[in-house]
């Protein structure tokens, strides 16, 4: 068994951002007192020895994620294409059990959760490549060791899953490849193989090392597409259509309804901008994931036989879009289980009143314990990011960031601050609670990190209406007209009280630019008829200027299907 023990020293490990994000764990430091564990795991570097046994034993603190697990053994064989690797774990007595782990999550973490379940010898970690980028053959060709890496991967597969079902012609040829690639110096030496085996050899006698490699992956493409993964699923939130998906660098997001038939098209993987997953409230707990797609009216929903294969489908995804992007942060947006706080990015301006910045430095927080990540969403003053907050007390904790655009003037500055100072009342489970400030240039507010999404594409799935009247309730006891209620703002707002809004809007906020407890209770209506429709927007189809004249002259939203018209009498009210 060929079995290496890597450095143990965890700091060198961890640099490039292999922080634990999903785990519990500190820093990327061993801490004080705690003990280096040692995790197993098979790959396809050669060795002297079968490539079945090829193994490391790496050893990891509490700290440690799966992204550093990864990094440490591709550091040491100095791979390039590190954003095509991934971990996978498997059960040696179930081969349904496949868990495709995310760089995220901390090793401890996923020891605790995996191993509990089933003996711990029936578990095998493995390194492989997963995410291709397309033309990935002759990108590898600059990269030796993942191009070593790959062919010993497929030519594993090959054997392990289609070796006895090749024609004879494909076999020889494969075989005889294998043998120029091993033996560099043979010279005549094939007069002892057998006729078949000679003639074909001799094809291949000239091919040096990397292109038997390249001949080998190009004869075996027809028969065994190892440059993509497909799964048995359904589209939409109910089994209505039984599809298979495709993953690849080519196909990007596809399906196919049946073996024969020609792949459709989903989406790119540049398209993607986040991605959930979770189990239905069936009681046979089917898994469902949702991609949100640029461009697309609603987000593309996938139904599994299990929420195992959505985790998996949603890694793999999710692994293309951080390789295509080249970024390192996740675009699978965690969905909160029942009972855990819902939040509400919520930017409540009033330009006609003044407020004071933050007096107290309870709330300052230093820039170095930030990590900024991707854009999540857009606002009148600033842009929201999504990021890590590494306090004394919460390392890794996810938060939201909300950077001001031009404050570069005291003015701007204090009125982008003021909504801190608003969002510090506040204490309150449907309401975004306030981390912190930054209030030195570049001024940040750092909020907790709204998981759900917004409301309306959230309606497309979940059928129910959120505790919105709880909120409302809230607010106007603290005398703070919400302004701007509309199922695109409940979860994520981005606020800017134009046009846009007045089909949410009563008449004297839309005339007036009057907004009181009463205009909240007429666009809480508006907001219960959207809720109530499934997200559909009112007065679909007429112009946003045109919509207080239709109102003046009594025109009124009709009542929704299944709607009881006690509850619509009222909304109407």
């Amino acid at each position: 068994m060929a079995t290496a023990y890597l450095d143990p020293n965890l700091n060198h490990a961890l640099l490039g951002g292999a922080k634990s994000r999903l785990s519990a764990g500190g820093s990327d430091r061993t801490m004080a007192g705690s003990v280096d564990r040692v995790l197993k795991v098979f790959h396809h570097f050669e060795t002297n020895t079968e490539n079945s046994c090829w193994s490391s034993n790496i050893r990891y603190g509490d700290a440690t994620d799966v992204r550093g697990i990864i990094q440490k053994i591709l550091d040491i064989h100095k791979v390039r294409w590190t954003s095509c690797f991934g971990l996978r774990l498997s059960n040696s007595q179930s081969r349904d059990q496949v868990h495709w782990l995310h760089p995220d999550m901390g090793v401890s973490h996923v020891r605790e959760k995996y191993e509990q379940a089933r003996p711990n010898e029936e578990w095998r970690y493995e390194l492989r490549i997963r995410y291709l980028p397309k033309g990935f053959v002759q990108q590898f060709t600059e990269d030796k060791p993942t191009l070593n890496y790959f062919y010993h991967q497929v030519k594993n597969d090959y054997m392990t899953e289609i070796g006895d079902q090749v024609e004879q012609d494909v076999a020889l040829k494969l075989g005889c490849l294998e043998i120029r690639r091993f033996f560099k110096e043979m010279r005549g030496n094939a007069k002892t193989l057998r006729k078949l085996i000679q003639q074909t050899f001799k094809q291949v006698a000239n091919l040096n090392d990397e292109q038997c490699i390249l001949k080998f992956l190009e004869i075996l493409a027809p028969i065994y597409r190892y440059d993509k993964e497909c799964f048995k699923c359904a589209l939409g939130s109910s089994w209505v259509i039984q599809v298979e998906l495709a993953i690849g660098p080519e196909e990007g997001i596809s399906y196919l309804t049946d073996k024969g038939s020609t792949p459709t098209h989903l989406a790119n993987f540049n398209q993607v901008q986040s991605i959930q997953y979770s189990a239905t409230e069936e009681k046979d707990r089917k898994g469902m994931l949702q991609v949100n797609v640029a461009g697309a009216a609603e987000p593309l929903t996938v139904t599994t036989a299990s929420l195992t294969m959505a985790e998996n489908l949603a890694d793999l995804i999710d692994g293309y879009c951080r390789l295509i992007s080249m970024e390192t942060h996740s675009f699978i947006v965690r969905v909160q289980k029942e009972g855990e706080r819902t939040d509400d990015y919520a930017e409540i301006v009033d330009e006609e009143d003044t407020y004071t910045m933050p007096s107290t430095r309870d709330y300052e927080i230093q820039r170095d314990r930030i990590e900024l990540g991707r854009c999540i969403g857009e606002g009148q003053f600033g842009d929201v990011h999504q990021g890590v907050y590494n306090s004394p007390d919460k390392p890794a904790l996810p938060v939201a960031i909300k950077t001001c655009k031009n404050c570069t003037s005291d003015s701007v500055r204090e009125k982008f601050l003021q909504e801190a100072l608003t969002m510090r009342q506040f204490d309150h489970p449907h309401i975004v609670k306030l981390i912190g400030v930054i209030t030195e240039n570049p001024v940040w507010i750092i909020m907790e990190l709204c998981t759900l999404g917004e409301l309306r594409s959230f309606l497309q799935v979940r059928k129910y209406s959120l505790d919105l009247a709880t909120l409302i309730l809230f607010a106007y006891q603290l005398f703070l007209p919400r302004r701007d209620i509309a199922a695109r703002n409940v979860l994520v707002s981005s606020v800017d009280c134009d046009s846009s809004y007045y089909k949410w809007m009563a008449p004297e906020s839309i005339n007036f630019r009057r907004f009181t407890s009463a205009s909240d209770v007429w666009m809480f209506g508006v907001c219960m008829w959207e809720i109530l429709m499934y997200g559909i927007k009112p007065f679909q189809g007429v112009k946003n200027n045109d919509v207080i004249g239709r109102i003046e002259n009594g025109e009124r939203l009709a009542m929704p299907p299944q709607c009881p018209p006690t509850l619509y009498s009222l909304m109407t009210k």
